[in-house]
């Protein structure tokens, strides 16, 4: 555990306290708190390291939820750190988590290690199915047919997901469209050609009206990001002429805008603002120096819920804030000592959080770019999310092959101040 803590205005003092970092063995033994004794939550039969590969927060914050390359989706107490309970299921690895349906439902790909082969393995995705439970009971909902699935993302009315299947070789790519409530798929596109090297889908996300979908791959040949934009208004199956586009980047580093854009951050540290339409760039967020938005690769964006702001996580160290109605840069944060590997905003627009290869996690003000504190996590933080109250933090990072679930609690506390007569 440990704290850290600082001024970050005349009003209110922030500091950083850890609830619960869970790694390796501890994700087996969910450790009581305040008693002594270790209750065995898991059997012990999953080797030596338990990965952590994804996490989400419960809507009311109370709850995070992990998945795992080893293991079926697990749900921690955010007070205490222990672990609620397990989603049921033969499962040998779930990732993509998502929450839809007020909570009730969660949604989310696990591996059921179909069709491993030589070929497959370096490409890594494609043996995963589509998979839906109960998120209060745990129990998972019965699948007509396995539905393969490399990536998915939640529409806007949170009863329909969208994932993506690419043939095994990867010769073709589906877009299927699930209804939830009917538990069957009521939409489906195809383009009937490979994507890049033979490639799979990796990053799956939609425009903010739901028209577009925008599947991004990593071409194996060249590590570009190659972007397919599937149009949902077409009635026809199969997609003949899609819009393609090739930048130097990783998809992952991609945020959607308003007016069905997407800004995606580049290897040569230029962030590029393009259409979901046409799939061609139309303009570049640049320093004030008018030069590249960052001296070195872009690793991470994050936009804020309400659309207003945009924040670039680098390699050279630094985020900056970008003004998205005027599309201009208005604050730097500089502080951590190595590439900053992750970054969230939170929901009213206040503060920044970031996670760097330095090993910390630092609290910002968005406005201004100060640092308001920051928390030795000591494991470099590749993933970072703040509950909607900003009262808790809940990051994933990775130290010498071995991945921490790391829960931190916001401590705000009003600074007394003495009134002179």
């Amino acid at each position: 555990g440990g704290y850290s803590s600082s001024t970050m205005s005349s009003n209110y003092n922030y500091s950083v306290k850890t609830i619960q970092t869970v790694g390796g063995q501890q994700q087996m033994l969910g450790y009581a708190a305040g008693s002594t004794s270790n209750v065995l939550v898991t059997p012990g039969a999953m080797g030596e390291e338990v990965r952590v590969d994804c996490c989400l927060m419960t809507g009311d914050g109370h709850s995070v939820v992990t998945g795992s390359s080893l293991g079926p989706p697990q749900v921690w107490n955010m007070s205490n750190g222990e672990l609620l309970r397990i989603m049921i299921g033969e499962t040998v690895g779930s990732t993509n988590l998502h929450l839809v349906s007020n909570d009730r439902l969660l949604v989310g790909a696990i591996n059921s290690d179909l069709e491993i082969n030589q070929y497959s393995v370096p490409k890594g995705v494609h043996n995963y199915v589509f998979q839906i439970w109960d998120f209060a009971s745990g129990q998972p909902f019965g699948m007509n047919e396995c539905e393969t699935c490399s990536a998915l993302t939640v529409m806007s009315d949170n009863e329909k997901v969208i994932f993506a299947r690419s043939d095994k070789f990867g010769g073709g790519t589906n877009i299927v469209v699930w209804d939830l409530l009917g538990n069957q798929p009521i939409k489906e596109m195809r383009f009937d050609a490979p994507v890049g090297n033979n490639d799979y889908i990796s990053y799956l996300n939609l425009s903010q009206n739901d028209r577009y979908v925008i599947a991004g791959f990593v071409n194996t040949f060249d590590n570009f990001a190659e972007f397919v934009v599937f149009d949902m208004t077409l009635t026809s199956y199969n997609i003949s002429d899609p819009n393609i586009l090739r930048l130097d980047a990783n998809p992952e580093c991609t945020a959607i805008l308003p007016r069905d854009e997407a800004v995606t951050g580049l290897r040569n540290g230029d962030l590029v603002v393009w259409s979901a339409r046409t799939g061609q760039p139309i303009r570049q967020l640049l320093s004030n120096t008018g030069r590249h938005a960052h001296s070195r690769e872009v690793k991470a964006v994050a936009r804020s819920q309400d659309s207003r702001f945009l924040v670039s996580a680098s390699a050279d160290g630094t985020l900056k804030v970008w003004d998205l109605e005027a599309e201009r840069h208005i604050s730097t944060m500089s502080g951590h000592n190595d590439e900053v590997w992750c970054t969230a905003i939170s929901s009213d627009n206040e503060i920044v959080v970031s996670g760097s290869r330095d090993g910390t996690i630092r609290l910002w003000q968005l406005r201004t770019g100060k640092e308001i504190c920051s928390f030795n996590a000591g494991v470099d933080v590749f993933y970072i999310t703040m509950s909607h109250d900003k009262g808790t933090i809940v990051a994933l990072g990775d130290k010498f092959g071995a991945r921490k679930l790391i829960m931190l609690q916001v401590v705000r506390s009003k600074v007394k101040r003495q009134v002179l007569a």
